[in-house]
């Protein structure tokens, strides 16, 4: 039976790498022969089918960013892919600038509104193998990560319901047992600082036990014109986490961790781009936007979104045989997530002594418990995994929309009125919503002994129980309680061919199915309940290590059909109502995904990544209207990439330099109405390090870095929506990408 070679079975630690198109990295090891081997492509581990394989034996589209690749890009948190660091998932504020939660979306499919407790994300997130929820709490930021591996297309039979685009999955840095301190301060723009650090205890009585830290602030890109009010796009981050191994003999791993962060985030500032067709004028002391602003157009009162997330787990882990390995995964997990939307923003139409300013408050609570077991087995030509999961999920939230500001009778001026909730308002809506998932599942990989070991067959299938429950407990500011169930039972297979052609060349062709669950719209008067939906995908992948491991290309292409895909649909009269149905058509979704990476010489690295994605997105008939809208585009750009160039010499004696600059394209997509997509654009990001300096002899070290991110300062709109009906402002509403910015950071480590 053929076996991984040598270079394919070790763990990377702390390495840089951007793979599936990684980046050259070296482990200790690797580095003591780097002066007499010639540079190769290093290779990755992932844990993308519940087990450590080699990146290219694993028959899936892939990208792996590591702890270095996520420094040099400037990705401290998940809002950070917003500029699409990797092609093909999208990180999006909700309306381009909520961050109080995301949209994340990944080969075109988008999860819609996904601030409603009562609806899932369409791509799996996981921490350390724990699911997360809710898309509320994803700003904050990410402790000390070795690594965040983007599965692309559907994961159904091994990561289960929500994961119909891929998942993610973020692997922190586990305590080694030996002494180390690694300090990070740093200071930028925008009046911005930050402090990561992360301590290594010695190891005693078989417990290792390590301490992160972070603390991130900025001001805001946008200035408050209202006097003692927070700046729009201002953030104030700070988190901490003990983990705690133990390791009581060779075949036995206990993990535990407790996380506890805090992301008081300002909300972006929405601008007015432009008027639609047939708009009414805007009032005097108004007027469009069409390029960014550094200065509001009213000032109006503003208090950042607060998330307060917290969670403990456990990571059990038990070798009982050379062939068998049973592991545990128990979590439970809280957050508290506040929403302060407000741009001063014209929503009605402008009228004498009319109201603006439309302020959106809302609070999230959510707690959630979750356990899996794996049986994870390799016998002499199956390799297997057997797993059972149960998830619970309890959650409420209540909103507010009241107007702050005033118009006078002409428009050339405004009052500010009175908060009489003293921002902690009564609700106008609420809701609650209960989720109980259990799970059964499975795959196997075959070997036959024929053609010379080198095809691979493997099978898997996955049983999910899911319900759901939960009522609409306040509608216009009244009590009331429109309920709603939902529950499903269902198979979710998949199937995977691969051939490896030789020891660095392999194809596989795989195919699999999942599904995401139904639930209710709470923004809906109704409490209108819809069902789930699902994906079939097709992919074929080559991945191939070429001129000696100094090359790598991987390639994937994918066909999916998309069937009962939850649309949602804005009521022309009130943008606040929205209901989510299930569309009677099927949307066809294909594309290509290629990841490159060459080594050319010793300390040069080029790496480059591009994605295609196209699709019919099947006709859908408005509720509001009864009009048929002939589909549209998929929230995802027809054409991104990502390339970058890394370089690391020795100029010196006294340390090295390191020089990372990476270009990011992406054509315009629909971000909300597919008559108002958002730009492309170009951009480019830079890091430069003096490293490996010696401090005080001993194994001190001194590192420090200056960075830019959008180098020059490109603009380009990340979401527009026009508020056009009866009543309406008629305006296009939106908001633009981050300006240029750039900081210095200096790194200790002893």
């Amino acid at each position: 039976m053929k076996r991984p070679s040598p270079h394919r079975i070790g763990l990377l630690a702390g390495c840089s790498l951007f793979a599936s198109s990684p980046l050259l990295a070296q482990t200790g090891a690797q580095a003591d022969t780097a002066a007499t081997s010639a540079p190769i492509v290093e290779d990755i581990v992932v844990t993308a089918q519940k087990r450590e394989e080699s990146l290219q034996d694993t028959p899936i589209s892939i990208a792996v960013l590591g702890g270095q690749a996520l420094e040099d890009r400037g990705i401290s948190s998940l809002g950070d892919f917003l500029s699409g660091a990797v092609p093909a998932l999208r990180i999006v504020p909700t309306a381009g600038t909520r961050t109080s939660a995301f949209s994340v979306s990944m080969r075109g499919i988008s999860s819609g509104d996904p601030s409603q407790i009562s609806r899932d994300p369409s791509v799996g997130i996981y921490v350390d193998g724990v699911y997360l929820g809710r898309v509320q709490g994803l700003g904050t930021e990410m402790f000390d990560i070795e690594r965040i591996e983007v599965l692309r297309g559907p994961q159904g039979t091994l990561f289960g319901r929500n994961a119909v685009g891929g998942a993610l999955s973020i692997v922190s840095k586990k305590p080694t047992g030996r002494f180390g301190v690694d300090l990070v301060a740093g200071i930028r723009n925008y009046d911005g600082r930050n402090v990561r650090a992360h301590v290594n205890l010695p190891e005693f009585a078989g417990i290792s036990i390590k301490l992160d830290g972070i603390l991130s602030k900025r001001g805001g890109w946008v200035d408050n014109p209202l006097a003692g009010e927070s700046d729009w796009h201002a953030y104030n981050r700070r988190g901490g986490r003990v983990s705690a191994l133990w390791q009581p003999s060779d075949e036995i791993d206990v993990l535990y961790s407790f996380d506890k962060s805090r992301d008081a985030s300002v909300v972006g500032y929405t601008q007015i781009f432009g008027l639609v067709a047939g708009a009414p004028a805007l009032p005097p002391i108004f007027s469009t936007e069409p390029d960014r602003v550094k200065r509001g157009r009213a000032g109006v009162p503003l208090d950042p979104g607060v998330a307060k997330v917290e969670g403990h787990s456990l990571n059990a882990s038990w070798n009982f045989t050379d062939g068998l390995t049973l592991r545990s995964i128990s979590a439970y997990r809280k957050l508290k997530q506040s929403q302060f939307d407000q741009a001063g923003g014209l929503l009605q139409a402008f009228s004498p002594n009319g109201l603006f300013a439309r302020l959106s408050l809302s609070d999230v609570e959510q707690d959630q418990f979750s356990q899996e077991l794996q049986l994870i087995g390799s016998l002499e030509r199956v390799n297997f995994v057997l797993g059972g999961f149960y998830f619970e999920e309890d959650a409420s939230d209540s909103a507010f929309a009241p107007f702050v500001a005033q118009f006078n009778a002409t428009g050339t001026a405004y009052t500010i009125l009175p908060t009489p909730f003293s921002r902690t308002p009564p609700p106008d809506r609420g809701s609650e919503a209960h989720a109980r998932s259990k799970a059964l599942f499975g795959q196997a990989t075959f070997t036959p002994s024929i053609l010379d070991d080198r095809l691979h067959l493997t099978g898997g299938l996955r049983w999910t129980h899911d319900r759901k429950h939960g009522a609409l407990t306040t509608l216009r500011g009244t009590a009331t309680n429109i309920g709603f169930q939902f529950e499903s039972k269902r198979l979710d297979p998949a199937a995977t061919v691969a051939f490896d052609w030789n020891d660095d060349i392999n194809t596989y062709v795989r195919w699999g199915t999942a599904y995401r669950a139904g639930g209710a719209q709470s923004r809906s008067v109704t409490f209108r309940p819809f069902n789930e939906e699902e994906v079939e995908s097709w992919e074929v992948g080559f991945k191939a290590d070429l001129f000696d491991r100094r090359a790598r290309v991987n390639i994937a292409a994918f066909r999916t059909r998309y069937r009962d895909r939850q649309v949602e649909f804005v009521n022309p009269a009130n943008p606040s109502n929205l209901e989510t149905l299930n569309a009677d058509s099927t949307t066809k979704i294909h594309g290509v995904e290629v990841d490159v990476t060459v080594v050319p010489a010793r300390g040069l690295t080029l790496s480059g990544s591009y994605s295609y994605i196209d699709g019919k997105v099947g006709p859908d008939v408005n509720p509001f209207t009864g009009a048929r809208r002939n589909g549209g585009d998929l929230n995802d750009p027809k054409h991104s990439a990502v390339a970058a160039i890394d370089y690391d010499f020795e100029p010196f004696s006294f340390g090295t330099i390191s020089a990372h600059v990476d270009a990011i394209y992406s054509s315009s997509f629909v971000s909300a109405d597919e008559n108002y997509p958002t730009g492309s654009y170009f951009l480019l990001n830079g890091r430069v390090t003096l490293g490996d300096i010696r401090m005080g002899g001993g194994d001190n070290e001194f590192a420090i870095s200056l960075w830019t991110k959008n180098l020059t300062n490109k603009q380009y709109r990340i979401f527009q929506f026009p508020y056009e009906g009866t009543g309406l402002a008629g305006n296009i509403a939106g908001a633009y990408n981050e300006p240029r910015t750039y900081g210095l950071e200096a790194r200790l480590a002893f």
